[in-house]
């Protein structure tokens, strides 16, 4: 099991997301947890251990160091690689 730490930016984010969203998200998160790997996802270029998966119209990116997860950024789709 890995640890999840969400980033200010994600977690403020996903808090102003309508509940059914934030429930979908969250439960992909949750599987994240489980392993990092069991879900579709895709490396972003140009970053050491940086991911990102797709939950509907929304990213979630991600780093992964040992057993942590770090939620870098929770975005809709067309905005999501915007300062980043």
């Amino acid at each position: 099991m890995y640890e999840i730490f969400l980033s200010r930016r994600a977690k403020k984010f996903l808090d102003s997301l309508d509940e059914s969203d934030r429930k979908r998200i969250k439960e992909k998160l949750r599987l994240l947890a489980e392993n990092p790997f069991s879900l579709p996802y895709k490396k972003i270029k140009g970053r050491e251990n940086t991911y990102r998966i797709r939950v509907g119209n929304f990213r979630v990116i991600y780093s992964l160091r040992s057993r942590e997860i770090r939620i870098l950024k929770i975005d809709k789709r067309e905005r999501v690689y915007e300062r980043f």
